[in-house]
């Protein structure tokens, strides 16, 4: 049978000094990164509601604008059209 060689123990606590000794597989680091990058995605979307909402809720108390009088040349021909019905 072959020779077992004994397993390497890493025991530096920083990653260039820990590849020096051999390959290092930093998962834990990878998943530290997606689960910040998860809350910080979650955080955005929640401000960007709250933004949203807050903008319907100004859009909503603005009360709409009074409609503008007709200009005074359409009131006359309006008055005209009115004054020919009658005598027709």
């Amino acid at each position: 049978m072959g020779s077992c060689q004994p397993m390497k123990i890493v025991t530096p606590q920083d990653n260039p000094a820990a590849r020096e000794q051999g390959a290092v597989s930093a998962y834990g680091n990878f998943i530290t990164v997606l689960i910040n990058f998860l809350i910080l995605a979650w955080i955005i979307f929640l401000m960007v509601k709250a933004v949203n909402r807050v903008r319907a809720s100004i859009e909503k108390e603005k009360a709409p604008a009074p409609a503008a009088p007709p200009p005074q040349d359409i009131l006359l021909l309006s008055e005209i059209r009115d004054l020919l019905r009658r005598r027709a």
